[in-house]
């Protein structure tokens, strides 16, 4: 195969290149998942409610959809390799010290360090993807990419659950060293050098304006479960007034930071709300499924694991025949059908909320994990073949959705789930199982409602896979 501009021009093992692109993003879905099955265990060993130990989730995924865009612009300017290097390290290193945490004020700081080393894996891996795969190939590298954040997400419950059984939750952090060491020589041993500049070519003031927009927008919603409105307000007007600033600075920027013509196709920003809707969904629901085994079901924490890992493993199954049949069928067809999946699985949670059998949730979990399976590599690849010329930064925008839509959708379940239960301040121990069902209805209710409106805003986006980019494909 060739090699693009700036590549050393030589053959490129594509199979080991997308081993390691699996393993980083194998090491992502590990850490996501095993987190959140540990949640209701660092709250009780913390003596912090619901919406407190939220944070130890959302400051992970608000740093990624922070800074995710800035690394993807150093990615593809100054070199993928690099930042893939240095993200896996800073990612290994940190979980070493949340492992290590005392407090939570030391884990949340410590998970806000991850954060930014995921965000460097994440930006990079999909880059690999439209820079070394021919549009034919596409759907499959990013449908692998959701394999390996699905097989991770599956072993993830599962592992954190036995962990959780055997010792204390530091363990589900100290997990990420092996792989983590494993991933960093893997890059070095398969990811091209890159002959680029070595300065990075970033818009620094619209990088800035983006983060603190995103962060001040999960604030607001995190502030609401307080009496205090002057917070919300202020965190809203904030966020407004920042993400106004970051359009005005990349409207005038020579080299911004986001090619802002890309949401000017109805398209493609069609696409890219429903996949912050998806993930708004799917990271909501599986930040709160863990509390609801725990306290309504009576389920262990290895019991739990499994249950979860059954909607993971579904994904992980499913994902890369889904991608590839959607390379030839078009994408539409499975975008439609994933929201339809997603909703079907909330029903089944809402009907039997009070009355949940371990077979019945199994069915709801397998449902979530085909509605993820049949989003991501079709969706993806919707997104990048609705970008026009943007392609590397469109591969980039997916991981974006993805942690855009899992802070605020993590962040609004905890903040709506307080509100309608009446447990904020309450520790996980204390609240009882009818408390319990009077707020996880309602969120649910909120999660089956995304799948049908994702299902209805799909319809409305036609196949592009004949404008592809010919003149950037390998082959």
């Amino acid at each position: 195969m060739t090699a693009p501009v700036g590549i050393p021009n030589r053959k490129v093992n594509i199979s080991l290149l997308l081993a390691v692109v699996f393993i980083s993003a194998f090491i992502d879905g590990l850490d996501g998942s095993i987190v959140n099955i540990a949640l209701p265990d660092i709250a009780t060993d913390m003596s912090a409610d619901t919406t407190m130990v939220s944070w130890v989730s959302i400051t992970y995924m608000l740093v990624l959809a922070s800074t995710l865009v800035p690394f993807a612009k150093m990615a593809s300017t100054v070199s993928v390799r690099r930042i893939m290097t240095i993200g896996l390290t800073i990612f290994t290193v940190s979980s070493l010290v949340c492992g290590l945490s005392s407090s939570f004020i030391m884990l949340v700081t410590a998970r806000v360090v991850q954060g930014l080393g995921a965000a460097m894996i994440s930006a990079a891996g999909p880059i690999c993807c439209t820079r070394y795969l021919s549009i034919s190939r596409l759907g499959t590298g990013l449908g692998i990419i959701t394999a390996g954040t699905a097989l991770g997400f599956a072993l993830g419950p599962a592992v954190g659950g036995f962990i959780l059984d055997m010792t204390t939750w530091h363990w589900i952090f100290f997990i990420n060293l092996i792989p983590g060491a494993v991933g960093v020589l893997g890059i070095v041993m398969s990811v091209p050098k890159e002959n680029v500049s070595s300065k990075p070519d970033v818009d620094w003031p619209g990088a800035v304006s983006l983060c603190i927009a995103i962060a001040s927008g999960t604030f607001c919603i995190e502030s609401l479960v307080t009496p205090d409105a002057i917070v919300s307000s202020a965190s809203f007007s904030v966020s407004i007034i920042a993400m106004m600033a970051f359009i005005h600075i990349e409207r005038r920027s020579e080299k911004p930071l986001l090619n802002l013509s890309m949401f000017a196709y109805n398209g493609f920003m069609i696409i890219f709300l429903s996949m912050i809707l998806m993930n708004m969904a799917y990271m909501g629901i599986l930040y709160i499924t863990p509390f609801y085994c725990t306290v309504c079901m009576g389920l262990q924490s290895s019991e739990i694991g499994i249950l979860v890992m059954t909607s993971a493993i579904t994904t992980a199954i499913f994902s890369i025949p889904v991608a590839r049949w959607s390379n030839s069928s078009g994408r539409r067809m499975f975008c439609v059908v994933s929201g339809l999946f997603l909703a079907g699985s909330m029903s089944l949670l809402i009907l039997f909320a009070r009355d949940m059998t371990i077979p019945m949730m199994v069915v709801s979990m397998v449902l979530k994990g085909l509605g993820w399976a049949f989003m991501g590599g079709p969706m993806a690849s919707n997104l990048i073949e609705h970008s026009r010329k943007e392609r590397d930064m469109a591969s980039s925008l997916m991981n974006e959705a993805y942690y855009i839509g899992g802070t605020v959708g993590t962040a609004l379940i905890a903040v709506v789930f307080a509100i309608m239960s009446s447990t904020s301040g309450i520790g996980v121990q204390d609240i009882t199982e009818s408390a319990f069902i009077d707020g996880f209805v309602p969120v649910v209710a909120i999660v089956l409602s995304i799948g049908i409106l994702v299902s209805v805003l799909s319809v409305f986006v036609k196949d592009d896979k004949e404008k592809t980019f010919n003149d950037r494909t390998l082959t």
